[in-house]
């Protein structure tokens, strides 16, 4: 919440009482996320839109976190737009929400690892050296990759 807050602030070109006043009664302590809820709310309403991204929530593995964040997210008057791997209760969050599925093609991992191995030259060294690498390192990760 802090690092929403100091991204709405540094786009002003001057700070507002209400951040003054919450950094002034907090000076060596930090604001309860309370506050730092009241304080983006105050923030948000001099804007005519908010966007707020997030990306890779599956990444934040402690559901009780990842559950007090996006309960705090949808409180505020803002657009959100949250990427993730597949969940089931991460999308249990989201019911009837907009939801769009991108899965990668495996011919386009291939092609992007085929690229990455022609850039680097301590990959195409050993490429060169042996050929067969390139397939066995291409297959790897074509098949790791699941569509990701």
């Amino acid at each position: 919440m802090s690092s929403l807050l100091r991204q709405l602030v540094q786009s002003r070109p001057t700070i507002s009482k209400t951040v003054k006043e919450l950094h002034s009664c907090h000076g060596h302590s930090h604001p309860t996320l309370h506050e730092f809820e009241e304080a983006l709310q105050i923030e948000i309403r001099s804007y005519s839109k908010v966007f707020i991204i997030v990306d890779a929530l599956d990444e934040c593995t402690d559901d009780a976190t990842r559950t007090a964040l996006l309960t705090t997210l949808k409180d505020l008057s803002v657009n959100l737009f949250v990427t993730s791997r597949y969940s089931l209760t991460i999308e249990e969050k989201f019911d009837g929400v907009k939801r769009l599925d991108i899965r990668a093609h495996d011919n386009d991992v291939q092609r992007y690892v085929e690229k990455r191995i022609s850039r680097e030259d301590r990959l195409s060294r050993h490429v060169k050296a042996d050929p067969s690498l390139q397939d066995d390192i291409i297959n790897k990760v074509v098949d790791s990759a699941k569509g990701m």
